[in-house]
């Protein structure tokens, strides 16, 4: 988890996903304020979430994304 200034949190999960097959590809959803991207690359989830605009997360995802596939 993530928390800046503003105290505003991101946060990042993490696990192994059960499918292996899956195209890496970002999703997103919402659900009472709170944005979503999510996705599987290889055997790992990953799930950034926050009270943040759609933009500013896919910003966030982008990057966590790119740092993790080192």
């Amino acid at each position: 988890m993530y928390q800046d200034a503003k105290a505003q949190r991101l946060t990042l999960y993490v696990r192994v996903a059960a499918d292996t097959h899956a195209p890496t590809s970002f999703r997103f959803t919402q659900e009472q304020g709170v944005s979503v991207f999510y996705w599987l690359d290889g055997r790992m989830g990953y799930a950034l979430s926050g009270e943040v605009e759609r933009a500013e997360l896919l910003r966030v995802a982008d990057a966590v994304y790119r740092q993790l596939d080192r």
